[in-house]
């Protein structure tokens, strides 16, 4: 167990690739805090991690509300100490062409996907700075590095936590706390099939992007991932060769 008397602390870990990560680290040895409105989610998945001998505090919590998230981490260092690890998770999706975006969909999408992240990672990169020692993983999209058309606000503000990760590890550099950005192609989640209509076997599963996670955090320290965008083998761009000469 790579990551015993670590503590992760995730974000929309009730269901999805929150879930699979939460799983992934609590079978390194971690303690896991569970953040997400839906206390009922994270509630049985706390219960999954105490059946595999795991300690899981499940804390409701809005990541578009500083105060939430400030109690949230309150709580996290009175139960646990310390934290070495936050995963951002927590995001929406909400797609339409420009015209028809709506302004109280933009301000969700940004207030959740980006000013959570940003929160959230101010509620702990003190705190791990002055430890010197620490993670964060922020699970952005392959949407925060190649756009589509209906994604403005939801890749608008993927780019972003993209840029804010990238800061983040600038800033964590001298302390050793460390910030990486996992940008995963379609994956099957709840999100996914609400908002397109798939061949579910053909897209990652959430275990996929988990099993990233858990293999980047479990690295020695002398090791450096900047980012890690997995895509599904049924997905993946097939190279233009009509511009070559016969035989190559």
């Amino acid at each position: 167990m790579k990551l015993k008397g670590k503590t992760a602390v995730i974000t929309g870990a009730g269901r999805g690739i929150g879930r699979a990560i939460s799983i992934a680290l609590a079978s390194e040895g971690a303690n896991i805090v569970l953040a997400s409105p839906e206390v009922d989610q994270i509630g049985a998945v706390s219960d999954e991690i105490r059946a595999l001998g795991g300690q899981a505090l499940p804390i409701q919590t809005d990541i578009r509300y500083k105060s939430q998230i400030e109690a949230m981490a309150a709580a996290a260092f009175e139960r646990f100490g310390s934290v070495e690890i936050l995963v951002n998770n927590g995001g929406v999706a909400v797609h339409n062409a420009i015209p028809d975006i709506k302004e109280e969909d933009w301000d969700f999408t940004m207030s959740v996907n980006l000013k959570g992240t940003f929160l959230c990672t101010q509620a702990f990169f003190q705190h791990m700075c002055d430890r010197q020692q620490g993670h964060i993983i922020n699970i952005v999209s392959r949407a925060g590095k190649v756009a589509s058309a209906k994604f403005g606000a939801y890749a608008a503000s993927k780019f972003g936590a993209l840029g804010f990760t990238q800061t983040t590890d600038a800033e964590g550099l001298p302390f050793n706390v460390k910030a990486t950005a996992i940008c995963p192609g379609a994956v099957d989640t709840q999100q996914r099939s609400e908002n397109h209509v798939d061949d579910h076997s053909k897209l990652l599963l959430p275990e996929d992007v988990a099993d990233y996670v858990a293999f980047i955090l479990t690295r020695p320290n002398r090791v450096y991932i900047a980012e890690a965008s997995p895509i599904s083998q049924f997905m993946k761009p097939v190279p233009n060769a009509l511009n070559l000469k016969p035989g190559i």
